[in-house]
């Protein structure tokens, strides 16, 4: 007698749902870099110079995808340093990514397209 694959899935499922609120819990991100917690970064907006860099520190037990972009929808902007070979970066938990310059002033979003409740707005004044 086969077993549904159902059987399964179902418990590995709920396993990854759960498993990242067993482990401990990570450091929290120090002063001057961005935090991840679940579904929020630890400011919602943030202002640095031309040629400055942002660092991101995922201090939760939760996966982050992090791009240009808002409310979990990626975009593309010349005037964003790209975050990874794709334009994003995945973040996992107790990663630090420090950004390459942003040289145009403006406004931009960084968002999570895991989380779309992630998006933090980053001002570079020129």
């Amino acid at each position: 007698m086969s077993v549904p694959r159902v059987l399964f899935a179902v418990p590995l499922l709920a396993l990854g749902a759960f498993l990242p609120a067993a482990t401990h819990k990570p450091a929290t991100a120090p002063a001057g870099a961005i935090g991840m917690q679940h579904e929020t970064f630890s400011v919602d907006k943030v202002t640095i110079p031309v040629g400055g860099t942002l660092t991101f520190v995922n201090d939760s037990r939760w996966l982050h995808v992090l791009g240009p972009g808002e409310h979990g929808r990626l975009t593309t902007n010349a005037a964003v340093p790209a975050m990874g070979p794709r334009g994003a970066r995945m973040s996992q938990t107790g990663d630090t990514y420090t950004t390459a310059a942003w040289n145009t002033p403006g406004t931009y979003q960084v968002t999570c397209s895991l989380h779309p409740e992630m998006t933090v707005t980053v001002v570079v004044a020129g």
